[in-house]
């Protein structure tokens, strides 16, 4: 099996996990290296991605992981493969499906665009209630695990997982309590129990 990192930048951004998906597997097959397949009537390829970005986000730290037959360098096989936008970055073989979707606890995203504003204006709050995109009531602030300005962009770490928070949904919060319009979303790296 093998686990690797890759980005989602360059116009991949607006694929739809499942045409991520797709993607993937036809890149795969376009490269040579054989995927194992489930049992069953309908067999599916056995590629292991971590949980959905939201559509237009950008990322330089995806994970994923292919039960595969492969000894060759995968990265360069992948890269050569691989139309602009979805680029392996590193990778490593591993014994057992790290199950990203469940082992990445937390991301880190990058923001411009944001009216500037003190980070403990939030950080201090004990709880911000706010309705999420099912009409559901959520607490914002259990979710936010870290937020500063640097460089002229705010940088924020969010929960994943079951508390997921949306870092398009937390920087529409943020328009509309401090103004500005946040562009460039990018995420840049995903904190867990053996991510890579």
């Amino acid at each position: 099996m093998i686990a690797f990192k890759y980005t989602k930048t360059d116009g991949a951004e607006y694929l739809s996990h499942l045409d991520l998906l797709r993607h993937i597997d036809r890149t795969l097959k376009r490269a040579g290296i054989k995927v194992k397949t489930s049992e069953g009537f309908n067999p599916h390829p056995k590629i292991f991605m971590n949980s959905p970005l939201g559509l237009g986000i950008k990322s330089i730290a995806e994970y994923c992981a292919v039960d595969c037959f492969f000894s060759g360098d995968f990265k360069e096989a992948f890269n050569a493969n691989s139309p602009c936008g979805v680029k392996c970055l590193d990778f490593k073989e591993v014994s057992n499906n790290p199950n990203y979707a469940y082992a990445i606890k937390s991301c880190q995203y990058s923001a411009e665009g944001l009216t500037s504003f003190d980070p403990n204006a939030i950080l201090n709050k004990s709880n911000i209630a706010a309705t999420d995109g099912r009409g559901r009531e959520i607490d914002l602030r259990e979710r936010i695990c870290g937020l500063e300005f640097a460089d002229g962009k705010l940088y924020f770490t969010l929960l994943c997982g079951e508390k997921n928070l949306r870092p398009d949904f937390f920087c529409e919060y943020l328009e509309g309590l401090f103004g500005g319009k946040a562009q460039n979303v990018i995420k840049l790296q995903a904190f867990g129990e053996n991510v890579f």
